[in-house]
């Protein structure tokens, strides 16, 4: 007979077969930055529709998507680390769909510089600039949605490699020092939101 699953937020400690426990195990995964949320339109102007697992083509970008051979855009990529800050610069939440990048991280910083590399699941992204945000995050996000997103839009980067990146996927060439903004738990992350 199985016992039940933990509450959530509940932690067990019961020892494993290399003698950590397992709230030490949950740790060590909680640590690693992982794919959280994948977005994708498929025109500009578009809503954005969530996805479990995309396909990303090297030198081309997701499959699907509105940026697809596009020469540099091929991938979006944000912290859920930044829609934290965002949010409390704004007074209200902000949905990762609401940002209109690609992927979302659980934490961590993304980089900005041209030329730092990051990997998704294998698959290899090269930074080409910061995501500035736009007029759109204005109506996304609402008034102040703009200027709620400076310095905290993720990055632009062009695919390196082609392959799958899917939901879960660990994440690679993040700073991933915490930030006084980073919640006690996932219950302050955004979640994941209908467009």
């Amino acid at each position: 007979m199985t016992s039940p699953d933990p509450s959530p937020g509940s932690s067990s400690t019961a020892p494993t077969a290399t003698g950590s426990t397992t709230s030490d195990a949950d740790a060590d995964a909680d640590a690693v930055p992982r794919v959280t949320e994948l977005w994708v339109a498929p025109e500009r102007h578009a809503p954005m529709e969530p996805r479990r697992c995309v396909e990303v083509e090297a030198g081309a970008g997701v499959v699907g998507d509105r940026w697809h051979g596009i020469r540099h855009r091929h991938v979006t990529l944000q912290s859920a680390d930044a829609l934290l800050e965002a949010a409390e610069a704004l007074g209200s939440p902000v949905p990762a769909s609401a940002t209109r990048r690609t992927v979302t991280v659980s934490h961590g910083t993304v980089p900005t510089d041209p030329g730092a590399r990051v990997s998704v699941g294998g698959v290899e992204l090269e930074v080409v600039r910061v995501a500035a945000p736009c007029a759109l995050m204005e109506r996304s996000m609402g008034p102040g949605g703009a200027a709620a997103l400076r310095r905290r839009g993720g990055s632009v980067l062009r695919a390196l490699s082609s392959g799958p990146i899917a939901v879960g996927d660990p994440v690679e060439g993040l700073l991933t020092a915490p930030t006084p903004s980073r919640g006690a738990g996932p219950a302050r992350r955004p979640g994941p939101s209908t467009p």
